[in-house]
């Protein structure tokens, strides 16, 4: 190109690019077809002329998260910029927490888990909009961790309604369960989990370390399991690293069903740490959650194939 090309080429693209003037309204300016400008602006863009640079704000690798969505077919992944060590459960519960904020509306009936990542979160929560809160699993955890801690947390946070469960996750034998899931108090609770429209869980890996499940059921029942496949749960639905369901507890949960979750509209689970990985990848294959808050370095590793 010449230097008069190239100096209207110039001109057109500050007017565009760095003015905001149209496309239309520069042909007009210029008595050009907008065509033209167009294909001006085209060229300026594949001659360097004009870079484009996109600038994320810090705190989340967009690139990664929207990799991650991509290669499991979720709503949103949210890759968290953090240490690959014990900063993990602190910096995935503020950006969970900054999500609820985000996208839970006054209306909404909000469904929680339980877990430590879950009760960081709720420090993180400050403007959520009003709305009731049920808690879909039962107790498991230490005190402060548990499904009722949390979800009364998030009430003293946004004035809703709490519909609590207070009996275990799960419990020694499926009579003992029955008898639970009738009483009135959690079967009104239950019910109302047909009803959630945003729900928030963790995601346990199949070790006493990482999941509230193996210390409510011991030692020799945890190493069958893991011997039938589980290396991942959430709220004791337990699955193997295809994402396959592996029943072994349902008939003892004191939870909603998974027909109910996977009823629920947004589902959105966050968990990580060096020892989730298999964990967060089998739950991502199984359906069970839409979402998923983690830290990039998971992430990452969600991208290599297994």
């Amino acid at each position: 190109m010449g230097p008069e090309e190239l100096a209207e080429l110039v001109a057109i693209a500050r007017r565009h690019y760095v003015d905001g003037v149209s496309r239309v309204d520069i042909a007009r300016e210029r008595d050009l077809s907008r065509f033209k400008v167009g294909r001006l602006l085209q060229t300026a863009v594949a001659q360097g002329i004009v870079r484009v640079e996109v600038r994320a704000p810090p705190g989340i690798d967009y690139e990664v998260s929207e990799q991650v969505r991509v290669r499991y077919g979720l709503r949103r992944a949210l890759a968290v910029q953090t240490d690959d060590g014990p900063g993990v459960r602190e910096a995935l519960g503020q950006v969970a927490g900054e999500l609820l904020r985000e996208v839970v509306v006054a209306g909404d009936l909000l469904g929680v888990d339980c877990g430590r990542t879950l009760r960081t979160m709720t420090s993180h929560l400050a403007g959520l909009a009003s709305c009731d809160v049920v808690q879909i699993t039962g107790m498991g955890g230490a005190v402060g961790d548990t499904g009722t801690d949390i979800t009364r947390a998030i009430s003293e946070r946004n004035g809703g309604r709490v519909h609590s469960l207070f009996a275990p996750i799960v419990v020694p034998d499926a009579r003992t369960a029955r008898a639970l899931l009738s009483a009135g108090a959690i079967r009104s609770t239950l019910t109302a989990c047909s009803r959630v429209t945003k729900a928030v869980v963790a995601v346990g890996a199949w070790t006493t370390e990482l999941s509230q499940i193996p210390a409510m059921i011991g030692p020799e029942e945890t190493r069958r399991l893991a011997a039938a496949g589980v290396v991942g749960e959430t709220g004791g639905l337990l699955v193997d690293a295809g994402g396959r369901r592996i029943r072994a507890l349902d008939d003892r949960r004191v939870a909603l069903s998974e027909e109910q979750l996977r009823a629920v509209p947004d589902v959105i689970g966050v968990a990580g740490g060096r020892g989730k990985t298999r964990a967060v990848r089998a739950l991502l294959l199984s359906g069970l959650v839409s979402s998923i808050v983690t830290d990039v370095h998971l992430a990452r590793r969600l991208l290599v194939q297994p």
